[in-house]
C-alpha cells in the first residue's frame, strides 16, 4: 500500500522563507549596529586616556568650521582656541576678521595661527600677516603650522631653505609683535625643519601621544574629532590641550596681556 505523502501550502512555505529572511536580515543589522557603537566607544575612550590630566582644554578652527557660538563653547569646557588668520602670502581665512571680533565678549583665551608656506618667503610672509591680521592676535602665543601639503614632501623640499625662511617670519613677528611664536608640527616634521634652527621657540606637537612631553611642548592637537557643544548641537573640532597646570596657563595669558 502506497504512503500518502503530505505536502504544506505552498504559501506556508513562502511565509516561512520570508521570516528567515527577515530574521537573518534583523541580526546583520545588530551585529553591524554592535560594531559602530563598539568603534565609537573605543574612539571615545583613546580620547578620554589621551585627554585625561589636562585640564586646560580648547580648539583650532578655521573657515571650514563654518560659524561658531563662542560662548557656548566656553560654557562647555573650552578654555582657548586658536582661529586660523593667513596662510603663506596671499591667503586669508574667510571667518578670522568675524570669528576674532565675536570672541573677545567671551572669556576664552584666543590665538591666531599663520600656516606656512614652502613657496614664499618668510620675510613676505610675515608683512602680510602683520597686515592682514594687524594687532588682532589676542593673548596668547602666535602659531606658525608647518606641515607638508601638494608636492612638498619630506623628500621634495629644499631643508636648507625652508629652515631659512622658516626661522626668518619667526624672527620677524617675535619682534613686530614683543610676542613668542610657537611651532605647530608633527613630531617627524618637528624633528626635521624645525629644532635644527629653532632651538628655543616652544612647541606645539600634532600627536596623540600627549603625556610624558618635555616642558617645550606647550600644545598638542590630539584629534580632528573632539566634539563639543553648541547651540544644543554636536560637532567635531581639532582638539588641542595645553601642557602644563592652571598656573601655567594663567601666567601664559599674562604674558600676552603685557
Amino acid at each position: 500500500m502506497t504512503k500518502r505523502q503530505h505536502f504544506r501550502p505552498v504559501y506556508a512555505q513562502t511565509r516561512g522563507a520570508k521570516w528567515r529572511r527577515r530574521l537573518g536580515w534583523l541580526i546583520s543589522l545588530l551585529l553591524i549596529a554592535g560594531l559602530v557603537w563598539g568603534g565609537l566607544q573605543g574612539l571615545h575612550n583613546r580620547q578620554t586616556a589621551v585627554v585625561k590630566g589636562f585640564n586646560i582644554r580648547g580648539i583650532a578652527v578655521t573657515q571650514n568650521d563654518g560659524y561658531l557660538d563662542f560662548d557656548a563653547l566656553a560654557h562647555d569646557g573650552l578654555k582657548f582656541v586658536y582661529l586660523k588668520s593667513t596662510q603663506g602670502a596671499s591667503y586669508t581665512d574667510d571667518n578670522f576678521a568675524s570669528n576674532y571680533s565675536r570672541i573677545l565678549g567671551t572669556n576664552l583665551g584666543v590665538g591666531v595661527s599663520q600656516v606656512f608656506s614652502f613657496s614664499s618667503s618668510g620675510k613676505a610672509q610675515a608683512a602680510y600677516f602683520e597686515k592682514v591680521v594687524g594687532n588682532n592676535i589676542g593673548n596668547l602665543p602666535i602659531a606658525i603650522q608647518v606641515q607638508y601639503y601638494g608636492d612638498y614632501t619630506a623628500k621634495t623640499v629644499s631643508l636648507r631653505k625652508t629652515q631659512t625662511q622658516l626661522r626668518a617670519l619667526v624672527l620677524k613677528l617675535t619682534e613686530h609683535y614683543n610676542r613668542t611664536c610657537v611651532i605647530w608640527a608633527a613630531p617627524a616634521v618637528t624633528k626635521q625643519l624645525v629644532k635644527p634652527v629653532i632651538t628655543k621657540s616652544p612647541l606645539w606637537l600634532a600627536t596623540s601621544d600627549t603625556h610624558h612631553q618635555p616642558k617645550r611642548v606647550i600644545f598638542m592637537n590630539y584629534s580632528d574629532r573632539a566634539v563639543y557643544r553648541q547651540n544644543g548641537t554636536s560637532q567635531e573640532f581639532t582638539g588641542v590641550v595645553f601642557n602644563g597646570s592652571n598656573q601655567d596657563y594663567q601666567d601664559l595669558v599674562a604674558a600676552g596681556l603685557n
